[in-house]
C-alpha cells in the first residue's frame, strides 16, 4: 500500500476517514491524496462566461479547504507525502475514474451508515464505491478511533477465490500480524453438506498457506449481515473482510451486493473490501 486515496465532502465521518488514513500512511511509509468532487454549475440564464466563472470559485474554494487540511496534517507529520487534487463531476463516477489514473492502492472512506427508508431509496454512497472500486477500500465508522487490529474477520461464503482473497488480506496484515477468523453464515443453503467437506475447506487454505495459522468459525443465521456483525461483536474483531466483487447464480443475489452493502450501512468497525476477480 503506497498510494492512500481519501475521499472527503468535509463532513465529520470524512474527518474520521482522514484521521484513520493519515495513521496508516505513517504506519506503512505511504503517500496520501485528499480528495473532493463537486457538481459543477451551469445554467441556461447565465452566458458560459459565468458560469465558468462560478466553477473556478467553486474549484478555488474547495482547493484552499483542502490545502488547509493537509497543512494541519504535515504540521503534525512532516514526514508524510499528501497531495490534494479537485474534480467536478458525480463524486461516484469521479472518484472510480481518479483511482485508476492515480493507481491508488486503497481507498479510505467515511460512513455515517443507512437504516429504514433510507437504507432502501438511497443507501450509501461509501457502500456504492465498495461496489465499483478497482481497489481495497476501507470504510471507517464516524467518530472510530485508529487502534492497530489484533483480530480480523474475513467473512466469506467458501468461494474459489478464497486463496487469493486469503494472500491479499495476508499482504495487507503484514505489518499488523493480527489473528485472522475465517467465517462463514450459513442460512440453508451451504456448499459444503457434511463435515468432511469442511474439513477439506479448511485443509486446502492451511496447506496453501504453511507460514500462517487460521482460525475458523462455522455458523447459522437468517440474515448474514446481522450474524456477521453480531459474532464479529462477540468475537471482539477489530476489522471486518469482504470481498464485494459480482459472482454468478444464488450467491450474487444472496451473497455479495446486499449483505456488503447492508454490512457497512450498520459496521461499527472498520470495513475492508479486497476486490478479487
Amino acid at each position: 500500500m503506497k498510494t492512500i486515496l481519501v475521499p472527503t465532502d468535509f463532513s465529520i465521518p470524512a474527518d474520521s476517514a482522514i484521521h484513520y488514513a493519515v495513521k496508516l500512511a505513517v504506519l506503512w511509509d505511504a503517500s496520501l491524496i485528499l480528495y473532493h468532487s463537486f457538481i459543477p454549475y451551469e445554467s441556461g440564464f447565465y452566458l458560459l462566461a459565468l458560469n465558468e466563472k462560478e466553477n473556478m470559485e467553486a474549484h478555488k474554494k474547495v482547493t484552499n479547504r483542502l490545502t488547509a487540511m493537509s497543512n494541519s496534517i504535515v504540521k503534525k507529520n512532516p514526514n508524510l507525502s499528501i497531495s490534494i487534487h479537485v474534480d467536478q463531476g458525480p463524486e461516484g463516477i469521479k472518484i472510480i475514474d481518479f483511482c485508476k489514473k492515480s493507481k491508488a492502492d486503497l481507498i479510505v472512506m467515511g460512513t455515517k451508515g443507512a437504516s429504514g427508508l433510507k437504507e432502501k431509496l438511497i443507501g450509501s454512497f461509501t457502500a456504492e464505491v465498495i461496489i465499483n472500486a478497482p481497489c481495497p477500500v476501507l470504510a471507517i465508522p464516524n467518530k472510530y478511533k485508529f487502534k492497530v487490529p489484533e483480530k480480523i474477520t474475513y467473512a466469506t461464503n467458501y468461494s474459489k477465490k478464497d486463496r487469493k482473497m486469503l494472500q491479499s488480506l495476508l499482504e495487507f496484515n503484514r505489518t499488523f500480524n493480527a489473528e485472522i477468523n475465517i467465517l462463514h453464515v450459513d442460512w440453508g443453503i451451504t456448499l459444503f453438506t457434511a463435515d468432511e467437506d469442511y474439513d477439506r475447506y479448511k485443509k486446502t487454505i492451511q496447506n496453501h498457506f504453511k507460514d500462517f495459522e487460521f482460525t475458523y468459525h462455522h455458523t447459522v443465521g437468517k440474515d448474514i449481515s446481522k450474524t456477521i456483525l453480531e459474532e464479529t461483536l462477540i468475537d471482539k474483531t477489530d476489522m471486518i473482510v469482504m470481498n464485494p466483487l459480482k459472482r454468478k447464480g444464488i450467491w450474487n443475489r444472496i451473497f455479495h451486493r446486499s449483505v456488503t452493502k447492508k454490512t457497512v450501512y450498520h459496521v461499527p468497525i472498520p470495513l475492508l473490501t479486497i476486490p478479487i476477480k
